[in-house]
């Protein structure tokens, strides 16, 4: 099975000193099999089945899209990551978090290179081993009722294994349009403290339905207020059952390794 490979939501700046990396990825990923789901409860099964299934999206192998400035394509089964953008590229290896070409502000890239990538893919981020739901009372926003999964991860599951997830669905669709969630990183407890993400724009593609847009909200003792900054839009959405080149993501000669912060 795949391991998870989310990174921190919260910013803490991170240090580490560039080299060369002497690994480079197979021609070839390794074989995964399809993500065990006889974990999924009923309820975040139903908004799966809304968007696609998850055993479609398990069946997946690459994943790219515009946004931002930036172009990413993303290997699904084992999340090798490629970001380029005007200026910089960062990418994941398998092992190794880099950028290309170096520069001083680089190790904020370790806990943000897959941020979008992460929420872009809910609600099939949330499917795989070592996580579980939780069945809410359904919460309103803007005068809407919608169904409620909390999900949460068991111990040693991610670098931020206490952070919780609210997944907010259509109660008559089982379409997912909200997404509340707490940002831990750092920290040895829970957090009571939500952001809240809008969820527009879904379009099918080879069989799973993706978001068009996400738009950030001022969230405060359950009222939602203004969006904060503009939505993040995202287009030329391509998925594939087939692998991208691994040759994506080997790390450049020369290019900056800030995988570990700084000791």
């Amino acid at each position: 099975m795949k391991k998870l490979l989310f990174l921190s939501l919260l910013t803490i700046l991170m240090a580490c000193e560039g080299k060369k990396s002497e690994s480079k990825i197979k021609s070839e990923p390794e074989v995964i099999e399809t993500s065990n789901a006889d974990h999924h409860t009923v309820s975040i099964s139903k908004v799966f089945e809304a968007h696609g299934g998850f055993e479609n999206w398990s069946a997946l192998k690459t994943l790219s899209y515009d946004n931002g400035g930036q172009h990413t394509i993303v290997e699904l089964q084992n999340r090798y990551t490629r970001i380029e953008s005007e200026n910089q590229t960062v990418g994941f290896d398998g092992e190794k978090v880099w950028v290309n070409p170096p520069s001083e502000n680089a190790s904020r890239q370790r806990m943000r290179y897959n941020l979008m990538f992460y929420f872009y893919s809910f609600p099939f981020v949330v499917g795989d081993p070592g996580i579980t739901y939780e069945d809410l009372e359904p919460i309103e926003l803007q005068g809407k009722s919608y169904n409620a999964v909390k999900v949460s991860y068991g111990d040693g599951i991610g670098d931020s294994p206490k952070d919780n997830y609210i997944v907010l669905s259509d109660p008559e669709t089982n379409q997912m349009n909200w997404l509340m969630y707490t940002a831990t990183f750092g920290r040895t407890e829970s957090s009571d403290r939500f952001s809240l993400i809008r969820y527009e724009g879904w379009k099918e593609y080879e069989g799973v339905v993706l978001p068009s847009s996400l738009q950030w909200y001022q969230y405060t003792d359950g009222v939602v207020g203004e969006p904060r900054g503009g939505a993040r839009v995202f287009e030329n959405i391509n998925v594939s059952k087939e692998y991208p080149s691994m040759d994506n993501f080997n790390m450049p000669e020369g290019a900056q390794d800030v995988t570990n912060p700084a000791t």
